[in-house]
């Protein structure tokens, strides 16, 4: 069994460096200047070969160990850190260091796996090198999902043993270094498991087999939305006692062993119809007789336009409308949260204002700030909503001074990568055709069209993350010079506009969807890393609102003027069809 296991594990590897490489040498023949230089031999080269599958191996040592020994590694820093301020504030008195450090590092490390769970691919996913090995070598499907799962937990454990050195430096109990690894299998298993109990029932009705993401985006969102509360929990000295820790961790456990039964009950032709139900090609190969991707499913051709518009406002219009539930979903959906969130921390506030103070008092109060909100004042009550001094600063601190922050969630919201793909695949593929649609002044006034679109599908987003930072602001003290309010609202906007713009843009410069909405440009792929790189670097830079608004201003003007310029200079030869 162990020789089988090491027999398939090769090929795969071998496989994917493989894929790796032609990948590679596909993205540079694409690259503007570079491409035409590099010969086609390039494909053939052993020695290349020979050298990119060394560079393999060490990226999966790399992630082998990295990873784990980062993610984990920083709960035990985190866990000793937050240890010694309890002792030194004396917060948990009577509790042994050693106790008081395995009930904090098991409580992160929990919270820690579930959202590892829920980011990390599934072992029933679609990948490139699974297509190739099933469907046309025939290989067994369970037996190769079995044996790349095993070799994903034998990567977790090692990786986890290695980070334990960390906490046996920092104090942690023998027995937790060697526990967490365990407990991490077991809720691998169970989020595994319950997949599977999910494709089975699904297979029962007779029904796609499909890898859904609603339920992880769910989760992950209740989490981040529970982030704030246990970083209060935390702050004020509270802790979750190691038995009711220790409780916990045996419930997982024992949900892990549900988890592998029902992992074992998967028969190999439910995990060969899983990869065919998640198949991310449009090629019409000999196991696929219809597109099943998730971006067609997505786009459904309703509605019409009513209005009386003409030409390119006419194509946007309608296109809008029949795409809408598509475009305009994430966006409303994700201010919809931003907004429920907002009212049940204000719900509980004034709840709070009422348990202390009775009823008249306080809808005085919150007519009061209502009020003072309105007209830009400060908050007032002696019962502050945010009462700990260092929760209240930091928030105020991320608000006040690191508005860039509103970058990640903006980033969350917006949906324009995905609108340029249902743009090409659903318009512009057929119209490219046409000598007339790709004239400049016929594109720049759609490019113009498809911008102002873009940034009213997402003001509410962005209007709502504004919102946000003023409902800190408020409650922590107020705005520190006139207008704060507006202008943070203002900024949310204008990052926005300039997120949305660089997608907009990318895609009329490069064009790298093909028919299938796969991505075919090493370019772009690139400038996505490079963008991505450097919006994560900018969200660091501490900045007054103030000052902050003007410079995103005047930079989105000349970004705008700029990419309008680029895009009519060079969008007539980049901006084509692909097959």
């Amino acid at each position: 069994m162990l020789k089988e296991f090491k027999k398939t594990l090769l090929k795969v590897i071998h496989l994917r460096s493989i894929i790796g490489y032609n990948g590679l040498v596909y993205a540079l023949k694409k690259t503007p200047v570079i491409g035409k230089i590099l010969p086609d031999k390039l494909y053939s080269t052993m020695f290349l070969k020979v050298i990119y599958w060394v560079f393999h191996v060490i990226a999966e040592v790399f992630r082998l160990f990295i990873g784990k020994i980062f993610g984990l590694g920083l709960i035990y820093v985190f866990s000793f850190i937050l240890m010694n301020l309890y002792v030194e504030h004396d917060m948990a008195p009577g509790v042994p260091n050693s106790v008081l450090y395995s009930s904090l590092a098991l409580f992160f490390f929990i919270i820690y796996a579930f959202c590892g769970i829920m980011l990390n691919k599934s072992v029933f996913g679609w990948t490139n090198d699974k297509e190739y090995m099933v469907f046309m070598l025939r290989m067994n499907a369970r037996k190769l999902n079995y044996t790349l799962y095993t070799y994903d937990l034998v990567k977790l454990v090692i990786g986890y043993l290695l980070a334990g050195i960390i906490g046996a430096v920092l104090g942690a109990p023998f027995w937790l270094c060697l526990g967490i690894p365990v407990l991490a299998v077991f809720i691998k298993l169970f989020g595994t498991g319950f997949q599977a109990f999910r494709f089975r029932r699904k297979r029962k009705r007779n029904k796609l087999l499909k890898i859904s993401i609603t339920g992880n985006i769910i989760g992950f969102t209740c989490i981040l939305l529970a982030a704030p509360f246990v970083f209060m929990i935390v702050a004020n000295g509270y802790y979750i006692p190691l038995p009711v820790m220790l409780a916990v961790s045996g419930v997982l456990i024992l949900l892990g062993l549900w988890g592998y039964k029902e992992i074992n009950a998967c028969d190999s032709i439910l995990h060969r119809r899983i990869l065919h139900d998640n198949i991310g090609k449009n090629e019409l190969n000999a196991y696929t007789k219809t597109d099943n991707t998730k971006s067609f499913k997505k786009i459904k051709a309703k509605g019409s336009v009513k209005e009386s518009k003409k030409g390119f406002e006419y194509l946007n219009a309608l296109f809008l409308k029949r795409h809408s539930g598509m475009l305009v979903a994430k966006p409303i959906a994700f201010a919809v949260v931003i907004f429920a969130a907002m009212g049940l921390v204000i719900g509980l506030f004034i709840y709070g204002y009422y348990q202390r103070f009775g009823a008249q008092n306080c809808l005085n109060m919150v007519g009061n700030n209502l009020l003072n909100m309105i007209l830009f004042r400060h908050y007032e009550d002696a019962l502050l909503p945010l009462d700990d001094q260092s929760v209240s600063s930091f928030f105020r601190w991320l608000a006040g001074s690191h508005m860039l922050a509103m970058l990640f969630p903006i980033a969350i919201a917006d949906n324009a990568f995905k609108s340029t793909q249902a743009m090409y695949i659903n318009c512009d593929n057929c119209l490219m055709t046409f000598s007339f649609f790709k004239q400049r002044e016929k594109i720049i006034k759609l490019f113009d069209i498809r911008f102002k679109q873009l940034i009213k599908i997402h003001l509410a987003p962005a209007i709502a993350c504004g919102m946000l930072a003023n409902l800190i602001l408020f409650c922590t003290g107020g705005q520190d010079f006139p207008f704060q309010y507006v202008l943070t609202v203002l900024v949310c906007i204008l990052m926005n506009v300039n997120y949305s713009l660089i997608w907009l843009a990318m895609y009329y410069l490069f064009q790298p969807f093909t028919t299938s909405v796969n991505v075919k440009s090493g370019i772009y792929n690139v400038i996505r890393i490079v963008v991505s790189c450097l919006l994560t670097l900018i969200v660091f830079i501490p900045s007054n609102t103030f000052v902050l608004t003007v410079v995103l201003a005047v930079f989105t003007a000349v970004f705008v003027f700029t990419m309008r310029k680029l895009v009519y200079k060079h969008a007539p030869k980049t901006w084509k069809a692909k097959s």
